[in-house]
């Protein structure tokens, strides 16, 4: 009787087989052909047949097949990628994006396989990669009891409950979250959001509390130890820039009710994030004039690890804005974000929020080479061209293929009652979403034109526009005059949000009408990272921008005050597709904030009241800044938040860091 026969019929569970493998003591090769036999025994791997080799379901179960497992020791939880190992399918994959992690928290994996069973071809490819999933599974419990690793009974009793029972443990459900989000990294799905983890995690946490079999202060450890989990494999896991990874997590928020929702883990996170003083994982605060202000300023004093986080996020704003969209009551409430800022329904929406990247230059570029003989012709002819090339951008969209996902549709609701794949549909909200770049140069521009052409007469528009086309070459005196003029975009100044307000309007009468191939439509925002990548091609504008310059930033003024840019936030409309990510963008001076807490909170109060949409700030000064780009080895841990992420000031390109520096010089002045 051969080996693999006596295996098949002898060993009935997987907790005889390694030990029997310890005590022929074969080698490393042997141990690996040995196990692999007991696998296919068990028929955890399948055989891959001919026709499946190319399908998204095949390539997943051959990798979470081949991946090299690692366990380290100096953690309680396992979480490791092999960073050598993807998966090659034909399309776009699925990323900005976060899985519903109560599904397989509080339900269980095998559960949703169920759901997604049959012999169409969404039940074969979904039983692929289930396939693939209890394959890995079953090979980490393998490694567990080969290893030493000291939480290792433990980590194999979570592990065989993993796919098959709800969670029964707090720490127990955040290895399952590291499980599945390795296994998404892995699948080279990108920016990973994390959800709302307060609200998901608080029951266990408070069971075993009740029960004894957790303490505050341990569950500050094991949060500490996720979330340094978390931070690794930055290399791999970063998009655009170093640090641009995605890995958000969301807390706090508005119920229904109109009650507000924290709990103890609310505040533990923040207070962790902050003391891990790393660029990644991120926190995002969902906050509202009706939550406690003892946690409003527990956030604003873990503004001064310098993180970057945790980002604001205004429900009062932001829900009215989903509501209106057309989202359900319940999934409005219950909104995460994707890998930035951009409001997401997890488990029910395809939500690629950032497809691509509009640039509300490009018309201006253009109309200022026609004979225009008025202001509001200016006006008129740059919105009337700028929608033209709106509804050219639309068209590029529907090019787009995306990759079928049976992974993700498992998570989705829907998808396996549809019998329908995420990327062709199988799920309730199915639009896209865009970010758009330079909306404040272009306002800026076009009141300086107002000033120079039309009331002060000093140019034509035709001198202007060439000395532009010019790059401002052999004309420095007007170049400075320009960067010495007062900006208008984020000041509270009627004439500059009217001007917002029609050319964003003119932008929604064209996405009103848009349906994407899955029967979507697409919403868009005011703040993006394209901010200093589109604008390295494009011509000099009137903002004080010189051709490849950085467009200005989200929603941010240099020389207006904070209240005043926030008034001017709350005055803008996010309604009717205009809520994809519009966020208020500050640097803050260290001192304003360690000097005087009470007050940044009573601002951060006031803010809220006034009706910003979201928020962001870096905490840090002009003197670091330069003395770090200077002196590089000084700083190894600076850390700046970049676009809606954070990441290490030394790692980022020169002009990122000249752009911060200049923005940090601007806030001191102001501030």
């Amino acid at each position: 009787m051969s080996l693999k026969t006596r295996i098949k019929n002898d060993l009935w569970h997987m907790n005889y087989v390694l030990p029997f493998i310890k005590k022929h003591q074969f080698d490393e090769k042997g141990k690996a052909d040995m196990l692999r036999h007991v696998l296919h025994a068990y028929k955890v791997i399948k055989p891959v047949k001919a026709k499946d080799r190319l399908s998204v379901g095949a390539n997943t179960l051959e990798l979470l097949s081949k991946v090299d497992i690692k366990l380290n020791k100096k953690s309680r939880f396992v979480y490791f990628l092999d960073t050598s190992k993807t998966i090659c399918v034909p399309g776009n994959i699925l990323s900005n994006f976060t899985l519903n992690y109560d599904k397989i928290i509080h339900g269980s994996f095998e559960e949703l396989v169920a759901l997604a069973s049959g012999i169409d071809e969404y039940g074969r490819e979904t039983q692929l990669v289930a396939e693939g999933v209890r394959t890995l599974a079953a090979r980490i419990i393998a490694a567990l009891r080969l290893s030493d690793h000291p939480n290792k009974d433990t980590l194999i009793n979570y592990y065989s409950r993993m796919l098959s029972a709800p969670a029964e443990h707090f720490d127990e459900a955040l290895q399952r979250i590291l499980f599945y989000n390795q296994i998404l990294w892995q699948t080279r799905h990108r920016l990973n959001g994390l959800g709302r983890m307060d609200f998901i995690l608080g029951d266990l946490y408070e069971k075993d509390l009740k029960n004894g079999d957790l303490t505050e202060l341990g569950a500050r450890r094991i949060i500490y130890d996720f979330l340094s989990n978390m931070s690794l494999y930055s290399n791999y896991k970063s998009d655009a820039l170093e640090g641009d990874i995605g890995q958000i997590i969301i807390l706090g928020g508005l119920n229904p009710d109109g009650s507000y929702f924290n709990n103890d883990l609310t505040t533990i996170f923040l207070e962790e994030q902050a003391r891990l003083v790393k660029p990644d994982p991120k926190i995002f605060l969902r906050v509202s004039k009706s939550m406690p202000e003892e946690l409003l300023r527990t956030a604003v004093d873990c503004l001064k690890a310098k993180t970057g986080s945790p980002l604001f996020s205004n429900d009062d704003v932001v829900i009215p804005a989903l509501l209106g969209f057309g989202v359900e009551r319940e999934d409005a409430y219950n909104y995460c974000v994707s890998a930035c800022w951009e409001p997401l329904i997890v488990g029910k929406s395809f939500a690629q929020n950032n497809m691509a990247v509009f640039d509300y230059f490009s018309a201006l570029d253009e109309v200022l080479n026609e004979n225009i003989c008025t202001f509001e012709m200016l006006v008129n002819r740059y919105i009337e061209l700028n929608k033209h090339k709106f509804k050219f951008f639309l068209v590029g969209l529907d090019s787009i293929k995306w990759a079928k996902d049976p992974l993700v549709s498992l998570f989705t609701d829907g998808a396996s009652y549809k019998r329908q794949d995420i990327s062709e549909g199988g799920c309730e909200y199915k639009n896209y979403g865009i970010t758009t770049v330079a909306l404040s140069n272009v306002i800026d521009s076009l009141l300086n034109i107002k000033k120079y052409v039309f009331e002060q007469k000093k140019y034509t528009l035709k001198e202007l526009n060439e000395k532009r086309k010019a790059n401002f070459d052999s004309a420095d005196e007007l170049y400075a005059k320009l960067k010495r003029e007062p900006k208008h975009y984020g000041h509270d100044e009627d004439e500059v949000v009217d001007l917002v307000e029609q050319i964003t309007g003119s932008i929604v009468d064209i996405v009103k009408e848009y349906r994407n191939p899955l029967g979507g439509t697409v919403k868009f925002g005011l703040s993006s990272p394209g901010y200093n990548i589109l604008s390295k091609k494009t011509a000099a504008d009137f903002s004080g921008r010189k051709k490849g310059m950085p467009y200005n930033t989200h929603i941010s003024c240099l020389d207006a005050s904070y209240t005043e840019v926030v008034n001017f936030a709350g005055r803008l409309s996010y309604d009717r597709q205009r809520f994809n990510g519009n966020v208020v963008d500050f640097f803050v001076p260290p001192s304003l904030i360690e000097d005087n807490l009470e007050k940044f909170v009573l601002f951060m109060k006031g803010a809220i009241n006034t009706g910003f949409f979201q928020m962001q700030m870096n905490v840090l000064d002009s003197r670091t800044l330069i003395d770090a780009k200077a002196h590089p080895e000084k700083y190894k841990g600076l850390i700046v938040r970049v676009w809606g992420f954070s990441a290490y000031f030394n790692e980022l390109p020169d002009s990122y860091k000249d752009l911060m520096i200049d923005r940090a010089l601007a806030a001191e002045e102001v501030a």
